[in-house]
């Protein structure tokens, strides 16, 4: 039978009959000596696993968060993207809003308008595809909705009976959001009760 000292020594039964063999050590000196030996490495034992566990959990901790920002960048890595493409969204939408689709002038000139219109509309349909594939859709209030301070930003208040007061009367810029995140409120109008 062998056993392991903390300084790496092996003890052989040898050793130990060497030991009792000496006279000049009492015996229960002999005992308690080795009592103690055997304590102390049990100490350093569990004081050995401990650390390893420890370490253990540290690494299954960092694999973890390390798997979660690997899903949040996969899911929101085009937020930056997203953003950038908003303001040319809104300049296609003012664009399509400022150039009539029916024009009382040469046949020429209403070609081409009608022509920039049609172009400017697919372009529009081709990026909000591009933006529903990457996750992102758009938060259009209808007029009338409730007012939600999670999903719209309310820009002004208009006095009106139309609509009861805290409804969406004005829509002046869409929102969007990336699946559950929001990346831009819908920029509205509120109403509230005329005077």
């Amino acid at each position: 039978m062998t056993k392991k000292t903390k300084n790496n020594k092996t003890i052989l039964k040898e050793d130990i009959a060497e030991i009792d063999s000496k006279e000049d050590i009492p015996l229960d000196e002999k005992e308690n000596k080795i009592a103690e030996e055997i304590e102390t490495l049990k100490v350093e034992l569990a004081e050995e696993n401990d650390s390893k566990l420890r370490a253990l959990a540290d690494v299954e901790n960092m694999r973890r968060r390390m798997e979660k920002e690997k899903q949040e960048n996969a899911r929101y890595g085009a937020s930056n993207l997203a953003r950038g493409l908003f303001s040319v969204l809104d300049n296609f939408d003012r664009a399509l809003q400022a150039s009539p689709k029916e024009l009382k002038n040469k046949k020429e000139i209403e070609k081409n308008y009608t022509s920039l219109h049609e172009g400017v509309e697919l372009t529009v349909k081709e990026i909000f595809t591009v933006l529903k594939q990457n996750g992102i859709e758009t938060i259009e209030p209808n007029k009338g909705d409730s007012f939600d301070h999670n999903i719209h930003q309310a820009m002004l208040e208009v006095p009106t009976n139309e609509f009861e007061p805290g409804c969406v009367c004005e829509v002046l810029q869409c929102g969007y959001k990336i699946y559950d995140r929001l990346l831009r409120p819908a920029m509205v109008g509120v109403s509230k009760k005329e005077s």
